[in-house]
């Protein structure tokens, strides 16, 4: 919010005496935060309790997932910020179709590692990696 702040106020005290280009670059910089203010504000609210995993997009319960749907949890250094990392969940849907997911660290009301092992309680075939391969977190 600070950073919008900022920018307008350089353009309201600067674009008389700057460029067409620069005021372009002002513009095109406004919408790339304006766009992650966005994203960061509507992102969906991620829960969990002892047996399923929710997915909350604005008020209304978007996604149901049961910690027996859950194939595999793994570690990913993509993520927004210093020290923020994610996770892939991988899972089955209603109709056995498989899906994933990448939730971020800072989204979840609970702890991660609690996370896991009540998804490890409940489903102790689940796939739980704590490393990250790179490159190769794209094509899994």
């Amino acid at each position: 919010m600070i950073g919008i702040l900022g920018v307008l106020f350089l353009l309201l005290t600067d674009y008389k005496r700057t460029e067409t280009n620069i005021l372009i670059e002002y513009v095109i910089t406004f919408v790339v935060l304006a766009l992650l203010l966005y994203y960061l504000f509507t992102r969906p609210n991620i829960y969990y309790d002892n047996k399923n995993l929710y997915i909350i997009k604005g008020t209304t319960l978007n996604t149901k997932i049961p910690f027996e749907d859950i194939q595999s949890i793994k570690f990913s250094v993509i993520g927004f910020g210093q020290g923020s990392n994610s996770y892939k969940i991988k899972y089955q849907d209603t109709n056995k179709q498989g899906k994933s997911i990448r939730i971020f660290t800072s989204f979840f009301a609970n702890p991660v590692p609690k996370f896991m092992r009540c998804v490890q309680k409940r489903n102790p075939n689940v796939i739980i990696t704590n490393g990250s391969f790179g490159i190769n977190e794209f094509f899994d």
